[in-house]
């Protein structure tokens, strides 16, 4: 049998966008912060809730202190599992069914830059991104069986 391995998994609350809570960053530190963590790409509320509900790996206690770390803007906190490795942690999180991590990238209208982050978000499920310029992008998951997997995006402000 396999060691097992406890990972720290630091969540942060982006800044908001227009209206909509800013999206949260994952990371993970094998490395007890000798080295910079790992980036696996940007939650959704939502897609956050399924991921740490799915294994019962947290207390109803400590997943209040996670909301309620992560409710303000640039909120953070600090979370610890427990798992055969790196591999199956980073496998978890990042292929969760329904709401896998995927790239999303637009070009800004505004300003013609490139834009693109890793997403996880849940089909149908909207998300605000903001491009450098200041220009806010809404984007829409589609299931990533379709050719095109982002629906167009809705463009606000300007």
């Amino acid at each position: 049998m396999r060691a097992q391995q406890i990972l720290a998994l630091k969540l942060r609350r982006l800044p908001a966008v227009g209206e909509t809570p800013g999206l949260i960053i994952l990371t993970v530190d094998v490395s007890q912060g000798v080295e910079p963590p790992r980036q696996v790409g940007a939650l959704t509320d939502v897609a956050l809730r399924g991921r740490l509900g799915h294994y019962d790996l947290h207390s109803a206690n400590e997943l209040a202190a996670i909301r309620k770390a992560l409710q303000p803007e640039r909120g953070q906190i600090t979370i610890h599992e427990t798992w055969s490795g790196l591999g199956s942690c980073l496998r978890f999180w990042h292929d969760f069914v329904g709401s896998q991590i995927r790239p999303v990238e637009w070009i800004c209208e505004g300003c013609a830059a490139v834009n693109r982050q890793n997403v996880g978000s849940s089909v149908g499920e909207t998300s605000s991104h903001s491009c450098k310029c200041g220009r806010i992008e809404r984007i829409t998951a589609s299931s990533p069986l379709t050719l095109n997997s982002l629906a167009r995006p809705v463009v606000e402000g300007g």
